[in-house]
């Protein structure tokens, strides 16, 4: 929106044959009533946002409050803006919120395991291994403060979705930086049961998960499948889950894609420098993939 507005996006989303454009965390509220109508004159729909937005573009060293932090003034201002959103969301007839609990600090740093990885130096011995140990004894350590936050903002929100017939999307973490985990995830659909909760099935971040050595078994792939209530399909380069799917790598063992309840939506994602060309076979294959046992499907980029 800051760089272009969101003309060309829509454009080439109903260029490739999607459905519908799924409002992401790049947007913010102020932008929010301004892109509807574009996407609405295009023939597409919105089913689908991202949950908490920022009121406006964010300053530099500036960052949204967040929905799992330690500070629960923190975390209600991160459900203020999320009430915001799901309530401007509503009356454009989104039906999905998909949350963003926010980055998890440690005292190792993302970005410099991921240099490490790249450079195949996070073996025994090498200084990346140590690196990468402290960041998951940090997330072990943090873990149930994590996990209480996480509940503390879904009691809220599982009240405001479902008095607005809205379902709620729970990311699955791809790294020890994200949260929820794949195990804390399924803990919070089994204590949240009955409400509309469901897990985002995301192959790239899956994928970088496993090239970082976390444990994912395939009974909690399973799992995380069968909870499956959206679908955000991206591919992954090392510990990078962000691409274009077509553009990166996804773990060969991973199923093919969940069975999904009826008309969830199914979000084509990339960075923002993707072609027009790109987005086009993107959305094509993943129409194809979910379109391949004859059950409906809708690819929003």
């Amino acid at each position: 929106m800051r760089a272009g507005g969101i003309e060309p996006l829509i454009r080439a989303a109903a260029d490739a044959g999607a459905p519908g454009i799924h409002l992401g965390g790049g947007m913010v509220l102020d932008d929010f009533r301004a892109a509807l109508p574009a996407v609405m004159r295009a023939g597409l729909v919105a089913p689908s946002m991202t949950l908490p937005l920022a009121e406006r573009a964010l300053g530099q060293h500036k960052r949204l409050p967040s929905l799992s932090a330690a500070d629960p003034e923190e975390r209600g201002a991160a459900i203020a803006l999320a009430t915001a959103g799901l309530e401007a969301g509503v009356a454009a007839a989104v039906r999905w919120g998909l949350l963003d609990f926010g980055a998890v600090a440690l005292p190792a740093s993302r970005r410099e395991v991921a240099a490490f990885f790249g450079r195949r130096e996070l073996g025994q011995g090498e200084a990346g291994a140590s690196e990468l140990a402290l960041a998951f004894a940090a997330r072990k350590a943090f873990a149930e403060r994590l996990l209480d936050a996480c509940r503390w903002s879904l009691e809220r929100l599982c009240r405001l979705a479902e008095a607005r017939s809205v379902t709620l999307v729970v990311p699955v973490g791809g790294s020890p930086w994200e949260v929820p985990s794949a195990r804390e995830a399924l803990g919070l659909m089994e204590g949240f049961r009955g409400a509309p909760l469901g897990l985002a099935w995301a192959p790239g971040r899956l994928t970088a998960a496993r090239a970082l050595g976390l444990h994912l078994p395939e009974d909690r792939i399973a799992a995380v499948a069968a909870a499956a209530g959206a679908a955000l399909e991206t591919d992954a380069v090392g510990l990078e889950p962000g691409y274009l799917p077509g553009l990166g790598e996804r773990d060969e063992a991973l199923p093919a894609r969940p069975a999904l309840p009826r008309d969830a939506p199914v979000v084509v994602s990339g960075f923002p420098d993707s072609t027009v060309a790109e987005i086009a076979r993107a959305v094509a294959a993943v129409a194809a993939r979910y379109e391949s046992d004859g059950a409906p499907s809708s690819p929003s980029p």
